[in-house]
């Protein structure tokens, strides 16, 4: 069907066409039952019948073209076929018996079935379409047995055509089918009025209707109601507007997957791996201008900017720990650094298993060197010793810091008692090689009392006790008159 106001015209030419049937059926039924005609038809009275029904005004107004009366072994009691201009004649087809138009439409004498008691269909009479209805003549209150058979037939003439164009409000054609070739294309065949058919071919919708017998019989045609569009152009449209949204969709969503999806999931990948391994110098490295491209560049600006930042705090903390442990006029390690690094040694087995010897330096006769040259001068004897020790040692393994005022500290690692003395010994002849003036002292020359403390292999090290054995060794150096070098050795 092309569209609904196509159904909506079927509905109504069915509705019509029924109602023509209808007023037959009644006008029938109406006549049937009357006590008078079932005498008359058990009777076979046939003078009753004619004087009673055939009357040329009634026939006319009813748009009936004729009218039979059998008795119920289908013998014909009394009948008139009416032809234009409404002579009364008699057709042959209703007055010949065993007919099969008549044997169709006739019953038999049977017990009276109220479900059963009509019969109608389309049938050719002269070569023109006719409707045929047929109704069982019973008694008044229609019980009993089936006396006859009243039969009545219309020409589906122009006036017909007219009523039914009347109700559809469409103009109407009647083509007669002489056989299947004379069937246009696209019509469904309909076997009773009920489930008409209808197809629309060439904006025209075509109405089968088949005879009794079920064969084709005639079409009824009309235009096809048309909406301001072709429905098959507008459903080839939604179609193709279908495909092309899901198109543009697609398309969309590859859009938004390459521009925002992928970008956004690379920079969450990227982000959350930086969190963990703290390390920025990954890049997201998106290209173009668009919002995500900004902003993953952004991203990345602030990546490089946080690397910066991180390296800065690591060389401020390097020089903060460096100047914690540094001794602000020599340069060399402070107090702080040794306290940690002989407790670093103390902690590990392999100190354990070696010798460690420690040695206390302490500056000859340094106050009155500072008395008579002044601090400036004493400052810059304390770097030049303290070069000279760093300049003697070995930076890998040996480790060289002032303990305080005129006092340094060297911890020498894997050394014996007698190396670390060896090396006392040299470190106090290069100083005095310094020759670095001082008239207060009976060298004339700044020089330097040493105390040497060792501990052996296999003993853990103690840091307060090597250097008060240290300690103990560096006095002994000074009571002996300075500018020398004593040891403590331990056997623990």
């Amino acid at each position: 069907m092309a569209n609904s106001a196509n159904k909506a015209d079927l509905l109504r030419l069915e509705e019509a066409f029924s109602q023509q049937i209808e007023t037959l059926r009644s006008i029938s039924l109406d006549n049937a039952v009357w006590d008078k005609m079932h005498r008359a038809a058990i009777d076979r009275n046939n003078e009753w019948f004619e004087e009673t029904y055939f009357l040329h005004e009634t026939f006319s107004q009813l748009n009936i073209n004729g009218w039979y009366f059998y008795a119920h072994d289908h013998r014909l009691i009394a009948g008139q076929s009416i032809e234009l201009p409404y002579k009364v004649t008699s057709n042959p087809i209703f007055a010949t018996p065993g007919h099969s138009i008549t044997q169709h439409f006739l019953f038999d004498a049977v017990a009276v079935n109220k479900k059963a008691m009509s019969r109608w269909g389309l049938v050719t009479i002269n070569e023109r379409p006719a409707i045929v209805l047929s109704h069982a003549i019973t008694s008044g209150d229609a019980s009993g047995t089936i006396a006859g058979t009243s039969l009545i037939w219309s020409y589906i003439n122009d006036k017909r055509i007219s009523q039914l164009s009347l109700a559809l409000q469409k103009p109407l054609s009647l083509i007669s089918v002489v056989s299947a070739t004379d069937i246009p294309v696209n019509v469904v065949p309909a076997y009773t009025p009920s489930s008409l058919h209808g197809e629309a071919y060439n904006r025209q919708l075509n109405l089968l209707f088949n005879d009794y017998l079920g064969r084709p019989f005639f079409i009824l045609r009309f235009n096809e109601t048309r909406y301001p569009f072709d429905s098959r152009v507008f459903d080839q449209t939604l179609l193709v507007g279908l495909l092309a949204a899901t198109l543009m969709l697609y398309l969309f969503y590859l859009f938004i997957r390459h521009q925002i999806l992928v970008p956004l999931g690379k920079m969450v990948d990227i982000v959350a791996e930086v969190m963990d391994t703290s390390d920025f110098s990954k890049r997201i490295d998106l290209k173009g201008y668009d919002a995500i491209g900004r902003l993953g560049n952004h991203i990345d600006s602030l990546f490089a900017l946080v690397k910066d930042q991180k390296a800065e705090l690591v060389e401020h903390n390097k020089q903060l720990r460096n100047m914690s442990y540094a001794d602000p006029l020599t340069g060399i390690a402070n107090r702080r650094y040794l306290d940690q690094h002989l407790q670093t040694l103390a902690e590990s087995d392999e100190t354990t298993r070696m010798p460690l010897s420690l040695l206390l330096i302490d500056v000859d006769h340094f106050k009155s060197f500072n008395d008579n040259y002044g601090h400036n001068q004493g400052d810059k004897a304390l770097v030049d010793v303290a070069t000279i020790l760093r300049q003697n040692t070995h930076a890998a393994t040996d480790f060289v810091c002032r303990l305080g005022g005129e006092e340094f500290v060297i911890v020498l690692r894997d050394t014996e008692y007698d190396d670390a003395l060896a090396v006392a010994e040299n470190l106090s002849a290069q100083i005095v090689s310094a020759g670095i003036s001082h008239v207060m002292s009976p060298y004339h020359v700044l020089t330097v009392s040493i105390g040497v403390a060792t501990k052996a292999p296999g003993v853990s090290l103690h840091q307060a006790e090597l250097i008060d054995q240290a300690d103990k060794a560096m006095y002994l150096a000074k009571d002996a008159g300075r500018n020398r070098v004593e040891g403590y050795l331990s056997d623990t």
